[in-house]
């Protein structure tokens, strides 16, 4: 999984030093822009998939699978009708969401659009083959999706001289790829006969994992999307966000998804112990290596804070002007990192409760941006731009500590009371759930 994430991590940065090359520093700002906005509709992805990973390594008995399998075919049909209704309201909106958000062409909405279904349609698909603990498939899948995705942005912009639009057309095609090895390795689980979904259990895991995938989201994304709405269109040369910004961004997401395989392994082993009874320490290795590995690669940023942008836009020498900004952006998103280490481990024992608590840190940093937008926009970038990104790392501080307090007291909690916990998780893979 670690190969397999570095690689499709590599490739997915490849994209951003590409499209920031041949497309140019306005419409980078767009194209990061809209991924923003796709990463957080998507965002429901998050909750279906980690719902579908915990469920589906939960089902430990032939009449669990069944309606695991039966409710991931009503899903995926469920998905369709959603988004067809959504693309009625853009098409209705379609005008003003242009002129918001400064887009060269419309076409790049619906590629963003499009993007958005397959990869909601992609994240059962993951969970089910994440559940089952196939490794092997799932690296393919991020590898598809990583490598594809490179290679028609390529394409796209090399070839037929495509900008943004065209960018998150070929953004598509990587996610097929992904889509379709995923369903070539979970097409036999789905063909489980049978199967009778239970939704209000259902619901009452997957309403919790996409509100806080949504807000989760928001940490790793809303930032871009303030920047480009807030800064006025006959300003954006002088405040250069695809250059004094993005760049420096692109680092803390990548040292993110650097930690990625660990979570993706954790949470099934955590899941299957919690239904069998049987103990993990999943969770400490977990931490421990999440620690180790962000918290060195923002080590790294501090000491050599322009190295990674060297590496990363080795064509763009304009793009290290970020290295400021980068040491925050690295050591803020190691505390994001590790905050998802810990509800990785709530989620895998389906504990919910804290998802409240992630939605209010998420409103705060939202409200926070907005009061000090008027503020920020009478400064010169890079200090506004310092002070956006020490909000953010106090906010992911916040919600570490949240997650870490949360997680200890449930775990002690289990232990204080393991008649109780068992029952509650026997009941659980008896359902299905």
């Amino acid at each position: 999984m670690i190969v397999a994430t570095v690689v499709s991590g590599v490739a997915m940065m490849l994209v951003h030093t590409l499209v920031s090359k041949k497309a140019g520093e306005l419409a980078y700002a767009e194209f990061r822009a809209l991924l923003s906005s796709f990463y957080v509709v998507a965002a429901v992805g998050g909750g279906l998939w980690t719902l579908f990973a915990q469920q589906t390594a939960a089902a430990v008995t032939p009449v669990a699978i069944a309606a695991v399998a039966g409710t991931a075919r009503k899903v995926l049909l469920a998905i369709t009708g959603v988004w067809l209704v959504v693309a009625v309201m853009l098409w209705m909106r379609q005008e003003w969401i242009v002129g918001i958000w400064k887009l060269s062409n419309p076409a790049s909405l619906w590629a963003t659009w499009l993007l958005a279904l397959l990869t909601l349609w992609t994240a059962v698909i993951r969970g089910l083959v994440q559940g089952q603990q196939q490794f092997f498939v799932l690296g393919w899948i991020a590898i598809f999706d990583g490598l594809g995705r490179f290679v028609a942005v390529w394409v796209a912009l090399t070839v037929f001289a495509g900008l943004a639009a065209g960018a998150m057309t070929a953004a598509v095609v990587g996610v097929t790829a992904a889509l379709l090895t995923g369903l070539a390795g979970a097409w036999q689980f789905l063909q489980t006969p049978g199967g009778r979904p239970e939704w209000r259990l259902w619901l009452t895991g997957f309403v919790p994992l996409a509100g806080s995938a949504a807000a989760l989201q928001l940490f790793q994304q809303y930032d871009q999307m303030f920047w480009q709405a807030a800064v006025p269109r006959d300003e954006l040369g002088h405040w250069k966000l695809g250059v004094l910004y993005m760049p420096a961004q692109a680092i803390g997401f990548a040292i993110v998804q650097f930690t990625v395989p660990l979570a993706l392994v954790m949470l099934p082993r955590l899941a299957r112990s919690a239904a069998t009874g049987e103990a993990s320490d999943a969770l400490k290795l977990g931490l421990l290596s999440t620690a180790a590995m962000s918290g060195g690669a923002a080590l790294g940023c501090t000491l050599f804070p322009s190295l990674p942008l060297r590496i990363m836009f080795f064509n763009k020498p304009e793009n290290w002007e970020a290295a400021p900004l980068v040491p925050w952006f690295a050591w803020s998103m190691t505390l994001f990192a590790l905050a998802n280490v810990f509800l990785s481990d709530l989620f895998a024992r389906r504990r919910f409760g804290i998802v409240w608590g992630i939605v209010l840190i998420a409103g705060g940093y939202i409200g926070t941006l907005s009061l000090m937008k008027p503020v920020w926009l009478k400064m010169e970038p890079m200090p506004a731009f310092r002070g956006g990104v020490m909000t953010l790392m106090g906010f992911n501080l916040t919600l570490l500590v949240l997650t870490a307090l949360w997680s200890f007291a449930s775990n002690r909690s289990a232990q204080c009371n393991p008649a109780k916990g068992k029952k509650s998780e026997g009941v659980g893979t008896a359902r299905g759930t």
